[in-house]
């Protein structure tokens, strides 16, 4: 679950590294042949932040191990973040809790060291682990926080992860899905998302700590707002309705944005004065179209409609929907001379 180290060959930098066949094989950007004498180094700031991360992971699955018995069923390091998958499932507040005592253990300086036991050894511990591990077996201790068996590198002191965020926690398979960044990755995400928030705080004229009830306050007027504007505009389509005169042909409408369905209770009520009522959503060729009619059968004509305005969509006898992509002139006129 995590990704190779990095570093030089000599001077070409080692781009990826895999197993195959029980051969490890080093990506380079640049070509070696059959007996070069090379030097290698690795990259430790990368390796060093994989470290943190690793054992941040183990400190925050020790930790929920022993709060709720929480055994780790997944795991992936990757460049930004670290997956765990855990097989009970956490809600918020016990998130909050887990973060928080990930953290405790964290400053405690707890020490953290790995070792091969003997097999007899073994035998009388008790640690956390994958299911079906043959052969040695490595244990990282991590003193009364953890121990569980694992074969990558670790730092020595729990102090050294920093700081450990949960960034993201799901419900995932009857468990629960977590990520979070550790060390340096957290502290960018702390200037990252501080530089954030305090852009909207001044964007609402507010302290930072009052901008989620500031962000409240202008959803409730939005929603207010959006209330009000379908409500007007059901009342200036129920004008429109009542200017319409009855025709045998069909007629065609314009909305350049609104509600669907208030669009769709208006053609309801046109379609009682014409053969065929066709409303069209948006503007410059990019219409969304609901079509209606209680006397011609939609569906069978769908294919002639949507070939006159460029046009895809379907539905049932009584209502078409789709999109079309025609000027509005050439709509029109397909309406107007509509039989």
């Amino acid at each position: 679950g995590q990704s190779p180290d990095t570093g030089k060959i000599s001077d070409a930098a080692v781009r990826y590294v895999f197993e195959k066949d029980g051969v490890i094989y080093h990506v380079t950007d640049k070509e070696f042949l059959p007996g070069d004498e090379v030097s290698c180094s690795i990259d430790f700031d990368e390796r060093y932040r994989k470290m943190q991360s690793h054992t941040g992971e183990h400190i925050l699955c020790g930790v929920a191990h022993r709060l709720w018995g929480a055994e780790n069923v997944g795991f992936h390091l990757s460049e930004e973040y670290v997956r765990v998958d855990l097989d009970v499932y956490l809600d918020r507040e016990k998130v909050s809790l887990l973060e928080v005592e990930a953290n405790r253990a964290i400053r405690g300086n707890h020490a953290v060291t790995a070792w091969y036991p003997a097999s007899d050894e073994l035998d009388s511990l008790t640690f956390r682990s994958k299911d079906g591990i043959k052969g040695e077996v490595r244990l990282v201790k991590i003193e009364d926080v953890d121990l569980c068996a694992c074969c990558a590198p670790h730092v020595k002191f729990t102090s050294e992860v920093g700081v450990l965020k949960v960034t993201d926690s799901i419900k995932y398979k009857g468990g629960t899905r977590l990520e979070i960044v550790c060390g340096p990755d957290a502290v960018e995400l702390f200037i990252k998302e501080h530089a954030a928030l305090t852009a909207l705080a001044e964007s609402f004229s507010v302290a930072r700590d009052d901008v989620a009830p500031a962000v409240e306050r202008l959803r409730a007027e939005l929603a207010d707002t959006a209330y009000r504007l379908r409500r007007a505009e059901r009342e200036l389509m129920a004008k429109k309705l009542e200017s319409l005169e009855r025709t045998d042909g069909a007629l065609s409408f314009f909305f350049d944005g609104g509600d669907p369905e208030a669009v769709r209770e208006f053609l309801n009520g046109a379609a009682n004065l014409c053969r065929v009522a066709a409303g069209f959503i948006g503007k410059d060729k990019e219409y969304r179209y609901i079509i209606r009619s209680d006397r011609d059968d939609l569906k069978s004509l769908a294919p002639t409609i949507n070939g006159a305005i460029s046009g895809r969509g379907g539905g049932s006898p009584a209502m078409i929907t789709g999109r079309c992509e025609a000027d509005r002139g050439v709509i029109e006129q397909f309406f107007n001379n509509y039989k």
